[in-house]
């Protein structure tokens, strides 16, 4: 579930000039390439301006971070790539290397150690390996007269792969892939529409570790959804129909792009009027989940998504959208306005038929099923229910903070008698909006479950979601554990940070392991016959230094 933020300017740009935007090394910043001759890095958070250069040289796409370098791209004229350093100053410092070939683009992602140069005839190349062979010819991949409208750096099953989209003179759209390593075979897909009277309003690749599809939006509404590496063979493209749109104009272009594994977002005009909408679709529930509308629609309608940051093009400024993702909870998406708050109650006793005909009105009412949760957990506390509330935890993933919190505060009262329920607790994800938790929990509650997270730790080697939880609890208290003096406060801090330490040097020693073992068991001894013993691990040389 994607929740969307209030959006902030990161600066003003002029369309016309404007070369585009690429990941930095440090996941909150962003490259942007304002004009030919202009780049800076931004924040996000802080919008504030890292870097900043200028050069004389033309620039003819945007800039790129390459982290196997360390070291900023760009490419120049289409024939020369441009390199410096995150120290330089300016660009004029750079180290430069001519190719023969075209370059229209440079493709990197945080999850990816490299960089990839695209090739004009849609060559893709790593770019290491293309500037060592600058002068070798490039077998072509698109047709002549083709031109590259996208191409898409994606991981499908561990391993690098280039899409890319060509249009021909006949405004005719040809999606091929290009595996970088010899593991995939190529595809060649046309996107057309099988009934030629609809458009193509916008497409995006949605990736997951396991499935690579294109997803397609048509001027009847609709979204299509094909996978390309799929085991049917079956050509019926645009595949299956997922849902009707009908939130953005049909009439003008719509930029699609994928925001997680579950949700993308459509970013276009509004039906009417002059506006801009930004649409998220979420897979899970087959439906429009989230939209922020704009007062201005730029054509075309860029938009970026890195990390937990979209950034959009309206009007002559740059716009940042922060957004979080959530669990896929359908109770998130329940009208607000069908819950009728009533502030005149009466406390009376119930006997069990007429409790259970409570339970069945308040079943068959409009209450979304998370409220419902938090009415059976405030019972079961009162009565100390602990085995149904355990039940509940084990059978139910539809729990809100605020009941998350309740069972928290209930626990904290006697840690030992509730320590079954704690640890049901405790294997549930942690809250999506911690305030409820500095505003519902006080600070020695929160120290006495800290304490009780901080015994379970030791008696396990790792474990995920217990990490979490004491994350969570230490960012929420943070402000009240710096400001307290009390010796213990401190010194369960120190013990948890001894722990966490020793967990990870027995973790960094278990790593360092494996890969021990997988180079003795890649190493052939044998391959060279010596009197002696053999170790290809290490080499003994000497060195004089006088």
């Amino acid at each position: 579930m994607i929740k969307l933020d209030t959006s902030f300017s990161l600066g003003s740009i002029i369309e016309s000039n404007f070369l585009g935007i690429s990941n930095d090394g440090e996941p909150d910043n962003v490259i942007v390439t304002l004009s030919k001759n202009m780049v800076t890095c931004f924040h996000m958070p802080s919008q504030n301006q890292v870097h900043c250069w200028s050069s004389s040289d033309k620039l003819s796409s945007g800039v790129i971070f390459d982290s196997l370098t360390n070291c900023y791209y760009g490419v120049f004229n289409y024939t020369r790539i441009g390199k410096w350093s995150q120290t330089s100053s300016m660009m004029k410092d750079m180290k430069k290397f001519n190719f023969t070939s075209k370059i229209i683009k440079l493709l990197t992602r945080l999850d990816y150690k490299g960089a990839v140069a695209v090739f004009e005839n849609g060559h893709c190349e790593c770019l290491n390996e293309a500037i060592g062979n600058r002068k070798k010819t490039r077998v072509a991949v698109i047709n002549d007269g083709e031109t590259i409208e996208l191409a898409k750096l994606c991981i499908f099953r561990t391993k690098a792969i280039c899409i890319i989209v060509s249009v021909d003179n006949k405004n005719i759209k040809t999606l091929r892939s290009v595996p970088l390593e010899d593991t995939f075979l190529p595809i060649n897909l046309q996107i057309s529409f099988k009934n030629k009277t609809d458009k193509l309003l916008g497409y995006c690749i949605r990736e997951n570790s396991n499935s690579l599809n294109i997803v397609t939006f048509w001027s009847n509404g609709y979204l299509y959804s094909n996978e390309l590496y799929t085991e049917s063979n079956s050509n019926d493209f645009p595949g299956k129909q997922l849902t009707e749109i009908t939130l953005v104009n049909l009439k003008k272009q719509v930029t699609l792009i994928q925001l997680s594994s579950d949700c993308i977002g459509l970013y276009g005009a509004e039906p009417k009027g002059d506006g801009a909408a930004l649409v998220v679709y979420n897979f899970h529930y087959n439906m429009v989940v989230a939209v922020q509308h704009f007062r201005i629609y730029t054509n075309p309608p860029n938009l970026w998504s890195f990390g937990n940051h979209l950034l959009l093009v309206t009007g002559q400024n740059l716009a940042v959208i922060p957004f979080t993702c959530e669990r896929n909870n359908l109770s998130l998406l329940m009208d607000n306005n069908l819950i009728k708050i009533n502030d005149k109650y009466e406390e009376i006793e119930w006997d069990s038929y007429a409790k259970q005909q409570c339970v069945d009105t308040i079943s068959a009412s409009a209450l979304s099923q998370s409220k419902l949760n938090e009415m059976i957990i405030t019972d079961h506390i009162k009565n100390k229910k602990d085995k149904s509330l355990i039940r509940l935890l084990m059978e139910n993933n539809d729990i809100s903070d605020t009941s998350l919190v309740e069972i928290l505060s209930y626990c904290s009262l006697n840690t030992s008698k509730h320590s079954n329920l704690l640890s049901k607790l405790f294997a549930y994800p942690p809250l999506n909006k911690p305030s409820c938790l500095r505003r519902q929990l006080p600070f020695e509650n929160m120290l006495i479950i800290l304490n009780t997270l901080y015994s379970l730790m030791k008696e396990k080697l790792i474990e995920e979601r217990l990490v979490d939880w004491m994350t969570l609890l230490i960012d929420c208290s943070y402000q009240q554990l710096l400001l307290s003096n009390d010796p213990n406060v401190l010194e369960l801090i120190v013990k948890i940070q001894k722990d966490i330490n020793s967990k990870c040097d027995y973790l960094d020693s278990v790593n360092n392991m494996n890969y021990t073992m997988r180079v003795i068991k890649s190493k052939n001894v044998n391959s060279k016959k010596r009197d002696g013993p053999v170790n290809n691990l290490y080499k003994i040389e000497k060195i004089n230094l006088y």
